[in-house]
């Protein structure tokens, strides 16, 4: 574009004209510009430049050429995996009642119903294959940093909730797509199990209490939650094995806090429609 619109000018001998001659020189430099090196994103059609290692609307990493400049000590970006929310039976929210653990759910709630902590979050992360498409092994990666992104959706009461993550020490499996299934019908984890057919040593999800990280969730913000330690837990129980060992983490109110509100956060799941409101995890 930039070569064809410099032949005409001299062609047709327009550079006698200043202004001319000042945007035509812009529109050259800009066409060689690396951002006007456009295409569009595989997923939702978004305009990314070749600079792009990941789409800026929905986040999907791209895989082209230029992705695998990525550096090898680089930030890991988590994005796949499943989740599960689990509720208490006296958090009875009539609206949500039918919804109590069910599976496939695009929202969901974090909070206090009927009880302390009775709303809860479960995700497990798929680090391993995150860490594969990095190219990265374990033994070569030592975890200094790890960031929880959440996205809730906006709500009328605009609460914060302090909220507790602590690291599952039992795997759970999610439900089977079984929307709005009642408790006695549903498959995978619930209240009382962490599969089907496996009970949780402890009612509500097996963790460990000693580890764990602090922080807010608010409604209608993407929040950010600082899991370094319990990214660490995971990482020093891995290590020696020289595979990822992470079962997932369990999200909560937090029951130290004697400031938390009364209520809950709906927050969007790894199901939800728009992929830039899932959950991501950064481990650097």
């Amino acid at each position: 574009m930039g070569l064809f619109l410099l032949n005409n000018i001299y062609k047709y001998k327009l550079m006698s004209f200043p202004k001319l001659r000042i945007i035509a020189l812009i529109i050259i430099i800009l066409s060689f510009s690396p951002v006007f090196a456009l295409s569009f994103c595989p997923r939702c059609n978004y305009r990314i430049s070749s600079d792009d290692l990941k789409c800026p609307k929905c986040l999907l990493m791209l895989n082209s050429d230029w992705s695998q400049t990525i550096p090898v000590k680089s930030t890991i970006s988590v994005r796949q995996g499943y989740d599960a929310f689990i509720r208490h039976p006296h958090a009875n929210n009539r609206a949500f009642k039918a919804d109590r653990n069910a599976g496939g759910d695009k929202t969901g709630e974090i909070g206090v119903w009927g009880g302390p902590c009775t709303l809860r979050y479960l995700v497990k992360f798929d680090i391993a294959t995150a860490m594969d498409y990095y190219g990265i092994s374990i033994s070569d990666f030592n975890p200094k940093k790890a960031l929880l992104y959440i996205s809730a959706i906006k709500n009328k009461s605009e609460i914060e909730m302090p909220v507790v993550v602590f690291p599952l020490v039992r795997g759970f499996t999610p439900g089977y797509d079984v929307f709005r299934t009642r408790e006695r019908n549903a498959k995978g984890c619930t209240w009382y199990n962490a599969t089907t057919a496996m009970p949780w040593k402890r009612e509500g999800g097996d963790f460990e209490k000693k580890c764990f990280s602090r922080g807010v969730i608010k409604s209608g913000c993407r929040n950010v939650i600082d899991v370094t330690e319990v990214i660490k837990y995971f990482y020093k129980n891995s290590k020696d094995k020289n595979e990822w060992d992470a079962p997932g983490l369990i999200i909560m109110s937090d029951p130290s806090n004697p400031f938390a509100p009364s209520g809950f956060v709906t927050i969007y799941s790894l199901d939800a429609d728009d992929y830039s409101l899932r959950p991501e995890l950064f481990i650097q």
